[in-house]
């Protein structure tokens, strides 16, 4: 796994993370009020964000993570464009609202970071490996699914959406020029 700041790394390593495909509370309190209460330097690392629109996008990954899907889906919903589209999309898809997040995933279209997606998913499903690209709707239906009796696939779905995350979130990062 990549390192980012000392902050975000100990937000990473937290026993849990994204196991859950529908959370229903947060994954650690404590540490979510750590990250309410942090300013993007402390978050970052860094004394600047050379583009805090983007940031915002990496503090909801954050709290994405940490199963505060409504504070994320907050950051989310007011941040417009492809990639705001697409977290909105996945926080959508942990509330158990897949209509919902089939449209959002339309909204944000075929990303720049789903060949990275669809390459690491193919290690963790089969089904994912004989897609030609990252299929957001194939992976919010196998949720879908597993919501409603399919219980046998949590470990692999568990493991897609922290693929999903932490492409989407390095991309995030690397994008709000946080180096």
């Amino acid at each position: 796994m990549k390192t980012y700041s000392d902050f975000v790394d100990r937000i990473l390593r937290e026993d849990g993370l994204l196991e859950k495909l529908v959370p229903t509370e947060p994954l650690d309190y404590p540490l979510l009020q750590k990250l309410r209460a942090a300013d993007d330097p402390t978050v970052s690392g860094q004394q600047s964000i050379g583009n805090p629109r983007m940031f915002a996008l990496v503090r909801g990954g954050l709290l994405y993570a940490l199963d505060a899907i409504d504070e994320a889906h907050k950051i989310f919903q007011d941040s417009p464009g492809d990639l705001g589209s697409y977290w909105h999309g996945m926080m959508h898809r942990r509330e158990g609202d897949f209509d919902n997040a089939r449209y959002w995933f339309r909204r944000a279209g075929v990303l720049s970071v789903f060949g990275e997606m669809h390459s690491k998913a193919s290690a963790h499903s089969a089904v994912m490996a004989r897609q030609s690209n990252w299929d957001p709707y194939l992976f919010t239906g196998e949720c879908e699914q597993a919501r409603f009796g399919e219980k046998e696939s949590l470990k692999e779905l568990a493991a897609l959406q922290r693929v999903e995350f932490e492409s989407l979130f390095e991309y995030c990062w690397r994008q709000s020029e946080v180096s």
